[in-house]
């Protein structure tokens, strides 16, 4: 059986998620047969989305740039694609996009990015 998961940045957690019933909360990438560049990038991801938050008082958090987002956005499309390719056919992932503010399920949907 095909296992769901997602791509969504969070604090404090994994950006991988299962969204199956028995299945939910953040995934650890070193369970999932990845590379270890890819393990590398989702690392990189996470820590850059973590990175822009004020922990000492959240509010005064800067708002990032309009290059900064069309960065984080590319790098999560391309990090979506090769989790799609690399857990083929046993894993059906999804992405969140931070520009849509919507989970996507298929790259055809990424046109209006």
């Amino acid at each position: 059986m095909t296992q769901k998961i997602k791509l969504m940045p969070d604090y404090c957690c994994y950006p991988l998620w299962g969204l199956d019933p028995d299945n939910i909360g953040d995934i650890d990438p070193e369970t999932l047969p990845l590379l270890p560049d890819t393990i590398h990038r989702l690392k990189a991801y996470s820590e850059a989305y973590q990175a822009g938050l004020n922990w000492d008082y959240p509010p005064d958090s800067p708002e990032p740039t309009k290059e900064e987002i069309e960065a984080y956005e590319r790098e999560g499309m391309s990090l979506w694609l090769e989790l799609q390719k690399e857990l083929a056919p046993d894993y059906e992932v999804h992405y969140f996009s931070q520009k849509l503010r919507r989970v996507i399920g298929h790259p055809n949907e990424l046109i209006a990015v």
